[in-house]
């Protein structure tokens, strides 16, 4: 072989060992950058399922204001808080209220325990960047998007929380319908391994950080002394009690944000019978939608072997808000239920303690 011809040779294949090493070390690059993007998005407190699809889709209801994570994961947030804490509570008709700062934006809050996190008013967040996270339906049966974003801090009086995840949704028509501005609704994520006690004779929430096995951590604080105890569950970060209506048990979920007692038209006839009806009405959903509801009494309800006696409540389909949760549900404890005493709730040991107003 002439030389040329043999220089020529090693020449094509040095040239093409330079290219598989050059394809060889992209692949490594793509590799890394797609590790990186995933570290990345878990930093953002985004999930993602098998489908590579970020996870959840949500569900609103409003009259209740109760959000639930359908499928997903929960807030993500960081909290160094004292270990006793007082936040005052204002009032919006039915609705409970705290100030709130996130970020430079400082407004109020609906306290909502019917929430699974923290939900921001999209009408004042427009700027934060946002994902597509599935659709809301409400209890009119109404329809619309729903976007995540991550919120820095938030500060409520002494009690603070960073890197949180939290839903956004149009809250126009409460803005409306109360005639107060409210940026957002305070889910219960944020209150996780806390006992809270809930005051709303004297307008006020008291918050208490737990130990691993349920106890307050602060050495001067006295024991909630109660009428009632009653265990509660949680689902989908929503608590559930199991109340005892014409000597069925049903379950209700616990639900600050609701500004009634609702009841599921749905009920068995035995459960129904006890019910006094007084009035019917149009009941005002997430969005523009309405639907009828009926208004009464609950004449036989039984929560931790206590009658409750004269308890509003609302009588409507809580269809949609069951197959949200995969779950039936049967009713929603609201503000006829929260006003009637000091409700404790500990959620390290899910129970539920109840000091009745001497009126009651």
């Amino acid at each position: 072989m002439r030389p040329g011809k043999q220089i020529e040779r090693y020449s094509s294949r040095f040239t093409f060992h330079c290219l598989q090493f050059t394809v060889h070390c992209l692949r490594i690059r793509s590799q890394v950058l797609f590790l990186l993007f995933l570290i990345l998005l878990s930093h953002s407190g985004f999930s993602m399922n098998n489908t590579g699809k970020v996870n959840p889709s949500l569900c609103y209801v409003i009259n209740s204001t109760i959000s639930i994570t359908v499928s997903g994961g929960s807030a993500s947030a960081g909290s160094i808080n004292p270990d006793e804490i007082t936040i005052p509570l204002k009032r919006a008709g039915r609705l409970l209220m705290m100030e709130a700062r996130i970020d430079n934006e400082t407004g109020n809050f609906i306290f909502d325990t019917g929430s699974s996190r923290l939900v921001l008013n999209s009408t004042y967040f427009r700027k934060y960047v946002s994902i597509e996270a599935g659709e809301r339906g409400g209890i009119t049966g109404g329809v619309a998007s729903v976007r995540q974003t991550k919120v820095s801090r938030i500060q409520i009086s002494g009690f603070a929380c960073t890197n949180i995840l939290a839903d956004m949704a149009d809250l126009g028509h409460i803005e409306n319908r109360r005639g107060v501005k409210i940026l957002g609704l305070m889910g219960l994520s944020l209150l996780k391994n806390m006992e809270i006690v809930i005051d709303v004779r004297h307008n006020e929430l008291h918050l208490y950080r737990l130990d691993r096995s349920g106890n307050r951590i602060s050495p001067g604080s006295k024991e909630f002394k109660s009428d009632v105890s009653q265990k509660i569950q949680m689902y989908q970060d929503i608590l559930f009690v199991c109340p005892k209506i014409g000597g069925k048990i049903l379950s209700f979920c616990l639900d600050t944000g609701a500004e009634s007692n609702v009841i599921s038209s749905a009920s068995s006839k035995k459960v129904m019978n006890t019910v006094s009806i007084t009035r019917r009405s149009g009941l005002v959903g997430s969005g523009t939608l309405s639907a009828e509801a009926l208004y009464g009494t609950l004449n036989d309800f039984v929560l931790g072997g206590q009658q409750l006696p004269q308890m509003q409540t609302i009588i409507t389909n809580l269809d949609n808000m069951s197959a949200a949760f995969g779950l039936t549900v049967d009713g929603m404890l609201g503000y006829d239920f929260f006003s009637k005493g000091l409700i404790c709730i500990n959620l390290v040991k899910l129970e539920m303690k109840i000091s009745f107003n001497k009126s009651e």
